[in-house]
This record gives C-alpha cells, structure tokens and sequence, in this order.
C-alpha cells in the first residue's frame, strides 16, 4: 500500500487562511490547553464498568527533521503554500508560513508523545462513522459525546495544532476491538498543488499522511513505531514541530493540578509528564511544589483533606446529586470561589462572588448523568462558564436551574459564615497601646479626668468615636412593675420611679403616652416600665442575623435577654429613605430555640423563645426580590 500526504482540492470552494478559528481559539494559551484537552478527552475513553486509573503520559523527544513521517512531501506542501502567499498582500500569513518554512529546514525537531492507557482507544478507524476516529480526524463541529463527558471532539481537537510549528500531528490507536491503526493531520492554509493553475488545483488546506484512497489510516507507520511501541489498548498523539520551550513540563504540570485535581485525588487519573508522576499518592506534594503558580488548586485541596470542611448534598430535581464541600477559615486568606466539576472530576471553572466578608473555598461535585447533561447544555465551547442563555430545549428552565444551584450554594456558605462571623479579633500588642485615659484614672480611683478621653501615641491623636450603625432589631417586652397615683380615675405614671411608663388595659391595649393617662383601669391591667438603660425592655436584639438559603427563604436568628412565653416577630425591609415596610410572610417553620411558630397578619407569631442563646428559624417570602431587613420581637401578655 501506498502511504503518503494528500490535501484534497476545495472543488472551487472555500479557501482557508491561516487564522483558523479553532486554532486561534487556544492562541496565547497553548501548551496549558493541550494538556487541558488531551487529559478531558483521555477521562471520557475511560472503559464503562472498570475502576481502573486512567493513565496520560507526556514524553518529549529531539529527532532529525528527515525522520518525520513523508518529510520531503510535506515540506514542498509548505514551500508551495509559501510560494502561493508571499505574492498576497497578507502579513500575518506571509509571517507564519516564513516560520513554518524555516522551521521544516531545521537539521532537527521537538516531538511531544502524549499517550493515555485504561481506556478504550478510538474506534472505527477504518468505517464511515462520526464516532471514534472519524470524529477525531475529519468531523468537524460535531461533537458526539453526551451525559456527563465533555465533548470530544469537538474545538479542543485543535489544540495539538496550536503546539506546532508547521501545524503537523500524528494519531495511532489500538481499540478494544485489536484494531491498529495510524495517520498524520495537518490542519494549515490552502494552497495550489500547481501555481500555474491555482483555481483547479487550490487545496482545502488540511491534508492526511496514510491511505490517499479515501484518506483513511494505515496499520502502522514506521517513525512512529520507532519513537514508541504501543502493546496496551490506548491512544497516541505525537506532535511534531513542537514550540512549547524548556519549560513545557512545569506548564504541563501547573494545567494538570489546575485542572484535574479531583480527578486525580480520587484516582481517577495518573499523569507522568518528563517522567515526573502526578498521582493520589504524590499530589500534596506537587501541590506545596508547586502552590505560588496555582494557589487555587491549593485550597481546593485544603478544601478536600482538611476534617473542619462541611459537606451539603442535595437532590436536584430528581436528576442527580449535589455535593458541596465548603472550608471556612477566619485565620487564612481563601479564594471565596467554588470549584464547579464534572463526575469525572475535570474543573469546569470557578464559581465567584458568594460572599465578600466569609474567608472560604469550596468544591461542588455534580453528580449523575441527566444532572450533568442538562449542565453541559449551558456550557461555552471552552468549558469555562455555564450560559444560560445556550441551552437547546428549555432556556427559561436553565436560568432558574442556574439561578437555583447558585442560590443553594450561597445559603450554605452563608450558613457557616454565621458560626465565624462573630468571632472577636484581637491584634497582638494593641491592647497595651490604647489603653484609654479614662481607664487609668478609674484605676487610681480618679474620675476628675472623665472628660480626657484622647490618647497620644507620639503626635497620633487617637479619638473615641461613637458607633453610628443601626440595630438590626429590637425586643419589646410587655412585662415591669409600676404605678399610678390613683389607679380607678387618672394620675401621673411613674411615681415608684423615674423611669417613663405607659397604662396597660385589658389585654395587650395600652396608652400612647409614656408621662400620664387618664381613663378608668381594666381589671387585669397594670403599668409597664421602659428601662432605657439595664432594663429588658425595648433593647436591641443581639447577634441579628438574616440569611438569604435559596431564591425567596431566609434562615432568621438572634438572641433575646431572656425567655418568652409569647409574642410574635416582624421582618421588616428598609429602604433608602430610611423607612420601614413590614414584608408579607408566605410560610415560617421553627428550627432552635422556638416553639408553634407560624406566620401570620403581623409576621411570624411563637409559643415560646429562650433567651440568652441562639433562637433560629426560616420564612419564605412571597417574592424572591433581596431586601435590607431588620427584626423585631414583641412580647404578648
């Protein structure tokens, strides 16, 4: 058999220039996305059923140039591609076909071998089919796979081409069926095979070295065997011309951890690169290596070995499972991102703005093959963010899925943001240093000097200021011990003290005013005293907080100066103008320190609270609009 390169002719069609769109795609970025590429592609040939570790190997190695499989043909491809442009008024082309041209003249050349192992090789080498090998060699914009694999082969194909000097790439295979099989690409410009005759002879622009009938592979090709001799069923990509420069292996290594850190955690996948093993056993290792070029993958693993770390799991839908594993750590600065990944474990991209004030790293694990599916829908070409909006058969359902996971994920950092959030911070050597005058003199038993409350460090004037922030909830209780002057008829309020008081009737009716009342007494009615100061009565709430877990709930919790047996609470929404709103309750449901709540006209009505630790439960409003809320509790008689 015959075996050499042919470049089909366009049929007076399109002519390709040199800045192919899925070439360019990776420009800037090439060595990181072959590794990227070539790894995901290598996860999703794992063998169906087997748990064995996928295995990817990276090998460089220095040859002649004449020992490039149909050197002397393919470089007059380029010379006549050379020939054909530098008559065009294109710089750009005439700049790349100049370094491909001097590039092929080289007495030597780079090869990269990237070789995986444990998987299925390409299948149907030899067949019309738009799977397997055909999928990797001639469909184009057709990517095959489906679930939770990534695509292949769809735009990450061009990748290698990206990492060679003259666009040049070999394949070779043997599949689970004991078929071998080998072929080069080149993924280049058009060209005329005859100048003279350019229109009838102008070629496609991409050209295959094996069989000419019918561009299909061969059994084998002899450069390639003598690079490497494959005995186990996997794949090859060899890429000649190979640019990446001295430290292609550092690269290499930095976009694996990045990349496939679960993969590789849970043993899912090996990666040797220059004879260098990332495994499960190696990887912290690497990782510390490694840290200052890829601090995120640190945490993430942080994030994965640490026992402080919280997991959330979650049934989306029926389609599969979330887990949501969360560290939170006051003391070190994290990325405040989640790590979005595939089952396979492959790093789709990096979830931000979950919370500014919460120091956390996370990792999200999508579970099942319809959840990652409907997922995989909203994903770019580069794998890198989730669009909504590129869904195929339900855009509307994607967005509020979308939105949903995200609301999900934010409850739950919020939810241990709530356990840190109150922690004091004490910075070392402060507390000697501003000690306040008021204390020392307190100290002598001196208080003349009560208004000096200024402390001079050298010529810096430290200064009390008094807080300007707003409580975010107050406690209105209904119980205290007064009287009136004459308690049948009318009298002035307050006389066992100087505290302002009002007359409370029958029930929970009382006067308006504080100073005195007129009117005849209810039986069961008695005076309520507002201690301002020490008192339990209006004071603010302690530690109000309000956390939005999902699209319209809010997990609610505070603590009051002591127990009550009944009353109700009152969410309420300030707007910018300082005024208050109270907001309509759809649901509440009790989770600590509370009993019978239930929502009702005036909010969220108890049975009972503690005081003096945590109270905690959840309401649902009746829109999913966010609001600035504050909290008030009201004690009943």
């Amino acid at each position: 058999m015959t075996i050499e390169w042919k470049f089909p002719h366009n049929g007076f069609g399109q002519v390709r220039g040199v800045s192919d769109a899925g070439i360019e795609t990776f420009t800037g970025t090439e060595i990181q996305s072959l590794a990227r590429e070539i790894c995901q592609n290598s996860l999703d040939a794992a063998v169906e059923g087997s748990n064995a570790t996928i295995k990817v190997d990276f090998e460089q190695y220095r040859i002649p140039s004449s020992d490039i499989p149909g050197y002397e043909q393919y470089a007059s491809k380029i010379q006549k591609a050379y020939d054909y442009w530098s008559k065009k008024n294109s710089e750009k082309t005439i700049k790349v076909l100049t370094k491909a041209l001097n590039a092929i003249k080289k007495p030597n050349t780079v090869v990269l071998r990237i070789s995986d192992f444990n998987t299925t090789g390409l299948s149907h080498p030899y067949e019309d089919s738009d799977e397997g090998w055909n999928a990797l060699t001639k469909l184009d914009g057709g990517a095959t796979k489906t679930g939770d694999k990534a695509g292949a082969f769809g735009i990450g194909k061009n990748a290698p081409f990206t990492n060679s000097d003259y666009r040049l790439v070999f394949y070779r295979t043997l599949n689970e069926d004991q078929e071998t099989a080998a072929q080069g690409m080149s993924r280049f410009i058009s060209f005329p095979e005859d100048l003279s005759n350019s229109m009838n002879t102008m070629t496609t622009g991409i050209g295959y070295y094996g069989n000419p009938e019918g561009n299909l592979p061969v059994d084998s090709i002899s450069e390639l065997e003598k690079l490497y001799q494959r005995t186990e069923i996997g794949t090859d990509v060899f890429v000649y011309g190979f640019n990446a420069g001295h430290e292609w292996n550092s690269d290499v290594i930095n976009e694996v951890l990045e990349n496939f850190l679960m993969s590789i955690h849970k043993n899912l996948l090996s990666v040797t690169v220059d004879n260098k093993v990332i495994d499960n056993s190696t990887l912290a290792s690497y990782l510390s290596t490694y840290n200052s070029k890829i601090k995120n993958a640190y945490w993430y693993y942080q994030v994965l070995v640490r026992p402080e770390t919280k997991v959330f799991k979650k049934d989306f839908h029926g389609m599969g499972t979330l887990k949501l594993s969360v560290l939170v750590d006051p003391s070190e600065k994290l990325n405040r991102k989640i790590l979005i990944t595939r089952s396979s474990g492959m790093k789709l991209f990096a979830l931000g703005s979950m919370s500014r004030i919460i120091s956390f790293s996370g990792v999200l694990e999508m579970g099942g093959k319809e959840l990652n599916e409907f997922f995989r829908e909203m994903e770019t070409p580069a794998h890198d963010k989730w669009l909504p909006s590129r869904h195929s058969t339900n855009v509307p359902l994607a967005k509020e899925y979308n939105n949903e996971l995200k609301d999900w994920i934010r409850g739950c950092i919020q939810t241990l943001g709530e356990h840190s959030s109150d922690d004091e911070i004490e910075v070392a050597g402060l507390a000697g240093v501003l000690q306040k005058e008021s204390d020392k003199t307190n100290q002598r038993g001196d208080d003349s000097n009560k208004e000096s409350l200024q402390d001079k460090i050298g010529s810096i004037t430290i200064q009390p200021r008094t807080s300007k922030t707003k409580p975010k909830g107050l406690f209105y209780g209904s119980d205290g011990n007064g009287k009136s002057k004459n308690t049948d008829t009318e009298g002035t309020i307050g006389s066992d003290g100087d505290d302002p008081t009002t007359r409370n009737l029958g029930g929970t009716r009382h006067r308006s005013k504080k100073d005195s009342h007129k009117g005849r007494a209810e039986q069961g009615g008695h005076d309520t005293v507002h201690k301002r100061y020490g008192g339990d009565i209006n004071q603010e709430l302690k530690n109000v907080r309000v956390i939005k877990t999902s699209r319209n709930t809010y997990r609610v919790s505070f603590i009051l100066p002591r127990d009550i047996c009944a009353g109700h609470v009152e969410i309420v929404t300030v707007g910018e103008n300082g005024k208050s709103n109270r907001l309509a309750i759809h649901s509440a449901s009790e989770l600590m320190g509370c009993t019978g709540i239930k929502k009702s006209s005036e909010g969220v009505d108890f049975s009972s609270m503690k005081g003096n630790e945590k109270v905690q439960f959840e309401i649902t409003l009746l829109d999913n609009r966010d609001y600035a809320m504050e909290v008030n509790v009201y004690e009943h008689n």
